[in-house]
């Protein structure tokens, strides 16, 4: 074996070669992260549709009390999120999106209203009344801007809440809604 000869970089690379290694190296992360941006699709509208009817008519078979859905959403809005937990602890959410994208969360539960806003609107406070349609409802505004509206009967406790929407939305939405 011979010893390397003097000023070769065997062993101790030089500064121009690290310089020139870093470089090739970041041209080819830039090549990867360029190709990925072409061949990659992100749709423009990531949130998909649901059918909530089809689930609430076969929730309302099931629920002990009077289960709301819209009959219809208004022009532009749509169903995001559905869900039934039948059993003792009956449970129904409705996530709807109006025709801006603010969310609208629906809320049907069995268990006290103070388990029901300490799961859906954890923080919230009293702020009054608000009477829809001649049905009274209580007001609670929480955090980040978030308006509950609440409706508490024997059977069930029902919740309509958003941190995105206006109250007006909450009314339209509200309006919508029916047993059947």
């Amino acid at each position: 074996m011979s010893a390397p000869k003097p000023g070769s970089s065997r062993g101790n690379p030089s500064m121009g070669d690290i310089v020139r290694s870093v470089g090739v190296l970041a041209v080819i992360v830039l090549a990867l992260w360029g190709l990925g941006l072409l061949i990659t699709h992100t749709p423009d509208d990531p949130v998909s549709d649901v059918d909530y009817a089809t689930t609430a008519d076969s929730a309302r078979q099931a629920a002990t009390y009077g289960l709301l859905a819209p009959a219809d959403l208004p022009e532009g809005w749509r169903a995001n999120g559905v869900r039934f937990t039948p059993g003792s602890t009956q449970a129904w959410h409705l996530g709807v999106l109006t025709d801006e994208d603010r969310y609208i969360g629906l809320e049907q539960d069995k268990r006290p209203l103070d388990d029901v806003l300490e799961e859906h609107a954890e923080g919230a406070k009293q702020a009054g009344m608000v009477e829809i349609d001649g049905v009274t409802w209580q007001r609670f505004d929480g955090p980040k801007d978030r308006i509950t509206l609440v409706r508490e009967t024997p059977e069930v406790t029902t919740l309509v809440t958003t941190s995105t929407a206006p109250v007006e939305d909450l009314r339209t939405f509200i309006g919508t809604l029916t047993t059947g």
